[in-house]
């Protein structure tokens, strides 16, 4: 969403230069250099759909600017603050003449339309209505009466659904709950505020693969954990610019960082140049999570994941396998998360398949993996020359002899228990 004439002009100036990638866009060129055309397919593809969408995104607040006092409907309150940055766009007011209006800085309208009001209080939303000149209306139903303790749940889900104890001990909340002493109703209560606090992102969170037949505590889970990533990747927007699809050489070099001291590291920061936050959370109990890509404010990807297995080649595959996903399927990521769990299995789905062979073919090209006798061997220094040559770790190659052939093999390869080690050297896991 554009919200100011800054924003405007950026963004203007963005579809420009993916038009102008577009018009230079040599897919066979690309191809013939070595990308798998898996990948270049899928990069050609994410040009174009992003230039759609800033396009629309630039019809939509021209269309905004013109529309004067034609009202906003909104379906509920996490869609306010969104009303009341088109409302000022209507009216004709920069962010600078609402700050004039209101009797505050620029720099706090701005914090506020960034984060959609997430963190102001009703009475500075109507504070900022009115400086606006926004006429309030509302109709308020009433569907089922809930226990006061479980008010602002979600999902009709209970304080028992979730793994309330676990979330405290990993500090979730903002301090550390003492369970002898809390009573269930400010356990609720605290709980409630945690998905509060979580970006709008989770309302719509829907765990694609179980199409409704889920248990509620394996939701709860879900949910939960989906909520502290967006929540701890709110907090890197800062270091981000706006979501766009990663090239075809910067996805191969991803995959080639798995081979470097601190390739890590320089994988998560290569991705946030791309607008892609990396945050990595444990799983809950009753789920068996890799990872999952996820939208935050419809400007950035988000890629959670769990390092469930502590393996280097399955932490790279589900990095990549998620990436895959933003690229590929970035505007069903927007409707609500993809979730994976066994990420890298068996899957006949069609989503899970393409991001599949996305990563793949950007650890090892399509090309190259069939021209090798790789595939066959069963020498661990077979495995580690052809990793040498084509620049990745070894686990990677022996990861995939596994998937296709059978895990039974080279399993001491996989770089077992090096990927903990790793995340806590840089501080992300305790």
């Amino acid at each position: 969403m554009i919200k100011n004439e800054r924003e405007y002009r950026s963004t203007r100036k963005s579809l420009a230069g993916y038009e102008t990638s577009l018009s230079k866009f040599d897919l066979l060129k690309l191809i013939a250099s070595g990308v798998d055309p898996v990948i270049a397919h899928a990069q050609k593809a994410s040009y174009e759909r992003q230039a759609k969408d800033l396009r629309e995104q630039l019809v939509a607040y021209e269309r905004r600017r013109q529309s004067g006092d034609e009202p906003i409907e909104i379906e509920g309150l996490p869609e306010l603050g969104r009303a009341l940055v088109e409302a000022r766009i209507a009216a004709g007011l920069t962010q600078r003449e609402l700050a004039n209006v209101a009797g505050v800085q620029e720099q706090q309208i701005q914090k506020y339309e960034k984060e959609l009001y997430e963190s102001a209080s009703l009475r500075r939303v109507a504070e900022m209505g009115r400086a606006i000149g926004v006429r309030f209306t509302a109709t308020v139903s009433v569907e089922r009466q809930k226990e006061a303790v479980e008010q602002g749940l979600p999902e009709d889900l209970t304080l028992a659904d979730f793994p309330f104890a676990m979330m405290n001990s990993r500090g979730w909340f903002d301090t550390r709950i003492d369970l002898r002493r809390t009573s269930p109703a400010e356990r609720s209560r605290v709980l409630a505020d945690f998905f509060h606090r979580a970006p709008s992102e989770i309302s719509v969170a829907l765990h694609r693969k179980t199409n409704g037949e889920i248990s509620t505590a394996r939701r709860a889970a879900l949910l939960a954990w989906q909520a502290r990533v967006l929540s701890h990747a709110r907090r890197k927007i800062g270091l981000a610019r706006q979501f766009s699809p990663p090239s075809a050489e910067d996805t191969a070099q991803i995959a080639k960082l798995s081979a470097v001291p601190n390739g890590i590291e320089s994988a998560f920061q290569l991705l946030l140049q791309h607008g892609i936050i990396v945050v990595v959370e444990p799983h809950l109990p009753k789920t068996k999570l890799d990872g999952a890509a996820m939208s935050l404010d419809g400007r950035y990807g988000v890629i959670g994941i769990t390092a469930r297995h502590d393996r280097v080649d399955n932490f790279w595959f589900v990095l990549l396998h998620e990436l895959g996903h933003l690229v590929r399927h970035w505007p069903r990521v927007l409707y609500g998360a993809i979730l994976d769990e066994n990420a890298g299995e068996s899957n006949d789905e069609v989503l899970e398949s393409e991001a599949d062979e996305f990563a793949e073919n950007a650890i090892i090209p399509r090309t190259t993996w069939q021209s090798s006798l790789i595939r066959f061997t069963k020498s661990a220094d077979a495995v580690r020359d052809f990793a040498g040559r084509n620049h990745i770790h070894p686990a990677l190659v022996a990861g995939r002899i596994r998937r296709e052939r059978s895990y039974k093999e080279f399993s001491d390869m996989l770089g077992n228990g090096e990927v903990s080690i790793a995340l806590r050297a840089l501080g992300i896991l305790e």
